[in-house]
């Protein structure tokens, strides 16, 4: 009787850990979901900022070729 009593406290721990197993796994699916949204927000911000920089540097281009240009021609 000892014997299977030992054996119900292990099959009984052993399910209390898959269990407990389980709910971190679904936590850490829900942050990574999370971080996933923040990563997908964070890469259109870049891209955002990285398309307002590549205007200014093709204004910018724009100016230096017209000054350039006026200073030849003067």
């Amino acid at each position: 009787m000892e014997l299977l009593d030992k054996l119900e406290a292990k099959i009984t721990l052993a399910l209390e850990t898959v269990e407990l197993l389980n709910m971190e796994n679904d936590e850490l699916k829900q942050e990574i979901a999370g971080l996933n949204l923040q990563n997908a927000s964070l890469n259109e911000q870049k891209n955002s900022w990285e398309n307002k920089l590549n205007g200014m540097l093709s204004q910018f281009e724009t100016q230096v070729a017209e000054l350039q240009s006026e200073s030849s021609a003067a």
